[in-house]
């Protein structure tokens, strides 16, 4: 990749405001999560539309990650995050004035086009403006995407605990945040030293032969990890205040803090640990505590479950970010595109479809009849994941142990 001349470099403050601008995309997505409940409320609709609210986050998202990285590689990133947090400006313009959960979809929509292409590109650039610090980029995009969907849901649901504009101030406080950081890229330069000569081309979705063990084993536990983290953003924050019997919203965002924060204190401490060995044991780890995590809710006790799903946030951090560096370090350089994206659509999938499913078992039938049915189906995903690494294992097929799969990946993380 050729070098930019001194005087078109990237300025040195544009690696924070890139990890600032990563940090707020996961922000934006969290800010809905502890407010549903009064959504619903307010509007009285049941349950399953507040998943179905959630995936069209999740549905729109994946298109904007396929469409969003060639984009860049062709127009340069710049124009393309510009674009991005208008999305994310109109999202939140839409939230502010709904009338209705018509409304609401449409806002989570735009915010999804907004964030997933944020994700991917926001990610790219960052490569750019510090090549050399690849893999250090990757523990703190992890971080950012973490910490700032924790900030955001223990903000707005303290917010909402108060009853002071709670359907307001959070998306005000968003839209600052997301103009200021619009004016400094306006200003930046263009960190794609590349930008205008790629062709524009969607990747097709493939997975080649010679990587499909690896690639069924990545999808499957990192698809039961995002079916955890559906359910957490949709409707566990309000399962958990029903089982602790506390009001208000608070509670729920404690809840999500509570997973995000354990999910990025894992990935950190697992980074220098081999990528398919923390994936086993994050699929395990996971497994056995979403079934404890049934007995945890029915003790009713407010700090039992919040240690319970910490614990479970830790674990889907294990198993998603080994899952993804196990895939990651073995995708051939000509076909990472293509993999990625069938990649993203398995994961988007797994994160949308157990949710809606969740969402009608829950205007159907009571929450303690469908969280310990949709805890037992989650916990035998991760098993299943387990099984398959195993057998492939003993039959020294592509995912087996090499050295390479023990190397430093550039890491990607979990997008709501």
């Amino acid at each position: 990749m050729p070098a930019l001349p001194p005087g078109r470099r990237p300025q040195p403050w544009s690696y924070a405001t890139l990890l600032v601008l990563l940090m707020l995309g996961q922000a934006t997505s969290a800010i809905p999560s502890p407010l549903y409940s009064l959504y619903a409320a307010k509007w009285d609709y049941p349950p399953f539309l507040t998943t179905v609210i959630f995936a069209a986050y999740g549905a729109v998202a994946v298109v904007a990650i396929l469409a969003s990285g060639p984009l860049s590689d062709r127009y340069g990133r710049r124009p393309v995050l510009l674009v991005a947090i208008l999305l994310l400006l109109a999202g939140l313009a839409v939230f502010v004035f709904a009338a209705g959960p018509g409304h609401l979809v449409v806002a989570r929509m735009l915010n999804g086009l907004g964030i997933g292409a944020i994700v991917v590109v926001g990610g790219a650039a960052l490569l750019d403006v510090s090549p050399e610090r690849a893999a250090r980029s990757g523990t703190l995009t992890a971080i950012a995407f973490n910490v700032g969907i924790a900030a955001a849901a223990l903000g707005t649901a303290g917010l909402a605990q108060t009853g002071f504009h709670p359907l307001l101030l959070p998306y005000l406080a968003d839209a600052f945040i997301a103009l200021v950081l619009f004016v400094l890229l306006l200003v930046m330069r263009e960190p794609h030293p590349s930008a205008g000569a790629a062709p524009l081309g969607i990747p097709r979705p493939h997975v080649p032969k010679e990587i499909r063990g690896r690639f069924v084993f990545a999808v499957i536990g990192a698809g039961a990890a995002w079916a955890v983290l559906g359910v957490c953003f949709s409707l566990e924050p309000s399962i958990a205040a029903h089982a602790a019997h506390v009001d208000g919203p608070f509670f729920g965002g404690v809840v999500i803090a509570a997973v995000t924060l354990a999910a990025a204190c894992a990935q950190v401490v697992s980074a220098r640990h081999p990528a398919r060995t923390v994936a086993l044991v994050g699929d395990t780890a996971l497994a056995v505590l979403m079934l404890a995590g049934v007995a945890g809710f029915a003790t009713g006790n407010a700090g039992v479950i919040i240690v319970t799903v910490a614990l479970q946030g830790g674990a889907y951090g294990l198993a998603f970010g080994g899952s993804l560096r196990h895939l990651t370090a073995h995708i051939p350089a000509e076909r990472r595109g293509a993999v990625m994206s069938m990649f993203y659509l398995l994961a988007y999938g797994a994160l949308i479809t157990p949710t809606l499913l969740v969402g009608i078992g829950a205007t159907v039938w009571s929450d303690t009849v469908i969280f310990p049915v949709f805890s037992v189906l989650a916990a035998l995903l991760c098993v299943s994941a387990v099984v398959v690494e195993r057998v492939l294992g003993r039959r020294g097929g592509q995912s087996a142990v090499t050295p390479a799969s023990t190397a430093e990946a550039p890491r990607m993380s979990e997008v709501d």
